[in-house]
Formats: C-alpha cells, structure tokens, sequence
C-alpha cells in the first residue's frame, strides 16, 4: 500500500547525476520505490510530468531557531522547496537558557511586540517547545558556543575558569544528548569573539563524542582571513571532529591572493584526511544587525542598560576612536552609503535608505544615526537590520564553483502574512533556493541544474551528517520538491525582499504533502533530525 505517487517527472536525485523520468513512490514517510509505478493505483497521487522532481532543500545555514516556535508553519522556507533547516549558527540561538535574557541577546528574530516568550532553560525543553508547535519543515540544530558561554559566564571577556570550563562541556553534552547535531561558533560576535582556541577545541571534542560536527562563522574573512581558516582547520583536526566553514567568501578588501591560499589549504587538508565543507549563500549582499556597527560594549548585558546607553549622548563620544580607526568588519566594507537599512519597526519609512542618506536625513552623524536608529526600536534593538556587501561578484561565482560547497539562505523563515510578517533579514529568506537554480545554472550556466541541486541537497546532508537525506532512492526519508524549470523564479529583491516564488509547485516533507497547487496544506510533519 502506497501513501502517496509522484508520476511522471523529471527526477534530478540528489547526487548530481542527470535527470531521468520515473515515478516517485512514498510509504509510511520513505520513498520506496523509483522506476515505473504504473500498477500503484490506491494513493495520492501528485501528476510531475514536465516537472523537476528532486530531494527537499537542505539550508545548511539558518538562522530560525526563535521564528520556528512563533510560527512553524514557516511558509517563506516551505514556499520555494525547503524541507530542512540547520539552525544556531554563528554561535546564536535560544538555548540553552539558564537565564532567559541573557539568551535572548543573542537569539535571532526576537521582537518584544509578539509577546512571546521562551519556554525552556535547557536545550532539550527549547526541541521540545518546538515540536509541541508543530513543524512543517525538519530541524537539525547545532548548540550555539554563544549562548553556552553566556550561560556559563555572561559577557566577561575573560578565559573560562576550570569551573566555567566544565559548565560549557556540560552544556555542549546537554544538548548534543537531546539532539543536536553539532556545535557553531560566531567569533566576529560578542560573546564568541572572546573564546580562545583551546576553549573551542574543548568544547568542539564534546560535540565529536557525540558525533556532532564543528560549523564556524570563522574569526575574520579580512586582513587575516588566512589565518582564521588555519585557527578552524586546528580545532578540527584536533578535535577529530567535521568542520563546516560558514559563508567563506573573503571580504572585499582581503588580501591580494589570499582567496586563493585559502582554497588551496582546504583542498589539501582534505586530500590529508581532514573532513571540511564549505558554505555560502548567492547573493553579494549579507545581513547584519545594525548594531554590529559598534563596539561590543554598546549592546553587551541587561536590554535596560543597552537602552540607556543608546540614549546616552556621551556613549556616541566614546564610540568615536572605534570608528576613527575602524577594525570592525563592517566598517571596513566602505562608506555609510553602501550599508542599507533593511528592518527597522519604529523607522519603516526609511527601509531602504543607506544609513549615509537617513544621517542626512536627520541632520545627525553616522554614529548618532545608529544609536537613534537602535533605540527607537527599544528592547528589540537587536532586531534593526541592514544590508552590506558580502563579496564580490567574481569571489562569489569563484566559491561557488568550489564542489564541496553546500548553499544555504543566511536567513530566518517569515511569512508575508501574520505573526512573521514584522520579521524581514535578507531576500534569501524568501527565494534563495529557486534564485540559485535560476540564476547561476539555467539563466548564466555556471554548472549544471542538478550540480545546483546537489549542492542544496546531499552536499549539505553529508556536511551535517544527516544519512536518510539529500537523495531520492528507496529508504530515504520522503523530504521532496516538485519544480517547473519554466516558471522557476525567485520574486524578492533587496528593496522588496518579503516575495514568495514562483515555479514550486508541491513540497513533500516525511511524505505528507504541505504544499501543493499554491497553498499551504497546514501539516506539520516536521521533525528533530539528529546525525
């Protein structure tokens, strides 16, 4: 007895290999059969002839950890195919939370208005709020390096003590034991910027035990882009553990070469026996909170003091030496005239303007425009958004090429309508998996569409360790997208990033249609996925 029959696609499986047509047969949340269905009468069916068939998109880089417990139905990752999230990266996420505040500093997608609040202290209780929302898509979860050292010690910039040590290890085995995949680091972020090395080694041979993988938004892409992917490469090898490099492109103003040294070294550390992946998403434009702008102290400890220090005159004074000799990486990137106000609640009028232009606009300096920009959105301060360059056009295409480099969205799942409608991050959030397609393999054929697929499918289930994922062959897990390559596109920009696309046309996930002919089916068949 079948549950569901895909008939007559296009299948691209996964592995990169060509399309061929078959049907696509699902049973109790598995394909089971691949080929000719025509004796399969007593299911649903769904009619792909024409289309694309292939496995459900993998984002191997995701920031939806809190949207997921607002709104799981998460409909701007559904809509363009996704049917897994890997979620705490860059060393944010919303557990574990011994102290709930704390936490949320360094949670993305948190807005005060929603009056929604955490419901755990552990990691285990944050899987298990989740799951009690209903899911529609998966999750696979790395424990965030972030959040376990402000638990263990707060903002202190200082080098655990043994204690402190052993609170982290005991909060990475926590949540490694209730089902997380890995552990991520943010070490151009407060607090994970203060960790040293053998700190990260520490933790990440917790996160090895358990079988989990190591995943960094590594130390600098800049002046020592070199040496940061040696710092990732060290705990990886030292841990005996995977490592899973984050958007690796070299900011702009890297380096003459060092692009490719770094490319060169993570060839040659794999072809030594060392397990790396690499990941981006396609756009030259990233996100960033406004307030990554600033020095760390500014946003550091209790939302009551960050509010009075944005209001302070005297923090604008003190703020000056940072920008005057700029080491921040965003202040590296150029003027104020490239960086773009992308989500601000109290200043929806000025979304889209460049932070040069709304500094005119008020009569203000840059950094007076920041913390007025900052503290107008009071306790979610840290929900004001921008846009800056990310890299290169040329550097982009050059990663991408790279074969062992997965492709995921930067960005948190929202919805054009409801609760996630106040929730805007990048345009990738709402289109980057049908813009990949589109864009770099049909429209300028920079690889293959199934090189494209693979890419947002297997290649990230390798990386994070996820083995019933990524292809359609019997005894995978039925995570599945029906495409028409013709009507394939995605609709956001960066001005206009709240877009659905089009050309998706149904989106299986452990074999339960949620959705199907343009709508939303209201399933939630979404689960906690462990490596």
């Amino acid at each position: 007895m079948a549950q569901l029959v895909v008939r007559g696609g296009n299948i691209i499986d996964g592995t990169g290999s060509p399309p061929f047509e078959a049907d696509l047969v699902i049973d109790d949340g598995r394909v089971t059969f691949v080929g000719n269905a025509s004796e399969v009468e007593d299911a649903r069916t769904v009619d792909a002839r024409g289309r694309i068939v292939c496995p459900g998109f993998i984002d191997i880089h995701n920031h939806s950890d809190f949207p997921l417990y607002v709104d799981g139905l998460a409909q701007s990752g559904i809509r363009q195919g996704l049917t897994t999230l890997v979620t705490g990266n860059c060393g944010h996420g919303p557990a574990p939370a011994p102290d709930r505040e704390l936490a949320k500093q360094v949670t993305v997608g948190i807005n005060d208005e929603w009056g929604i609040d955490f419901a755990w202290n552990t990691f285990g209780e944050y899987l298990d709020s989740l799951l009690s929302k209903g899911q529609s898509l998966n999750v696979a979860p790395l424990v965030p390096h972030g959040t376990v050292r402000l638990a263990a010690m707060g903002f202190d910039t200082r080098k655990p003590t043994r204690r402190g040590m052993e609170n982290m290890k005991s909060f990475v085995a926590d949540a490694m034991s209730a089902g997380a995949v890995g552990m991520s680091t943010g070490l151009e972020y407060s607090p994970g910027r203060h960790a040293d090395v053998e700190e990260l080694i520490e933790l990440s041979k917790v996160a090895a035990r358990h079988g989990g993988i190591y995943a960094s938004h590594i130390r600098e892409r800049g002046d020592r882009f070199e040496d940061a992917v040696e710092e990732a490469l060290s705990i990886a090898e030292q841990a005996g553990v995977h490592a899973q490099l984050s958007h690796l492109a070299p900011r702009p103003y890297a380096p003459a070469g060092s692009f490719d040294r770094v490319l060169s070294r993570i060839v040659s550390s794999r072809q030594a026996g060392l397990s790396i992946g690499i990941d981006t998403f396609p756009d030259p434009w990233g996100p960033a909170h406004l307030l990554d702008l600033v020095p760390p102290w500014v946003y550091e400890g209790a939302d009551e003091d960050v509010l009075v220090r944005l209001e302070n005159p005297k923090t604008a004074e003190d703020c000056r030496p940072y920008f005057a000799n700029p080491t921040n990486f965003l202040l590296r990137l150029g003027g104020f005239d490239k960086l773009y106000l992308t989500h601000s609640e109290a200043n929806r009028d000025l979304v889209g303007e460049s932070l040069d232009a709304i500094a005119g606009r008020w009569g203000l300096d840059p950094i007076r425009t920041i913390l007025r920009l900052a503290a107008a959105d009071e306790k979610d301060y840290a929900g004001v958004m921008i846009r800056h360059i990310f890299a290169t056009e040329e550097d982009l295409d050059r990663l991408l090429l790279e074969p062992i480099c997965s492709v995921g969205s930067d960005g948190a799942v929202a919805s054009k309508d409801g609760i996630l409608a106040s929730l805007v991050m990048n345009r990738s959030s709402y289109g980057y998996a049908p813009r990949f397609i589109r864009e770099y393999a049909l429209d300028r054929g920079l690889f293959t569409a199934q090189e494209a697929i693979r890419k947002m499918t297997s290649l990230p289930a390798e990386s994070v360790q996820l083995t019933d994922r990524g292809t359609l062959k019997p005894g995978m897990a039925a995570d599945v997208v029906v495409m028409d390559f013709e009507t394939l596109a995605d609709n956001s920009t960066d001005d206009e990033p709240q877009a659905y696309p089009t050309g998706v046309d149904a989106v299986v996930v452990n074999g339960e249609l949620v959705f199907e002919n343009g709508v939303h089916t209201g399933r939630t068949p979404g689960r906690v996925l462990s490596s």
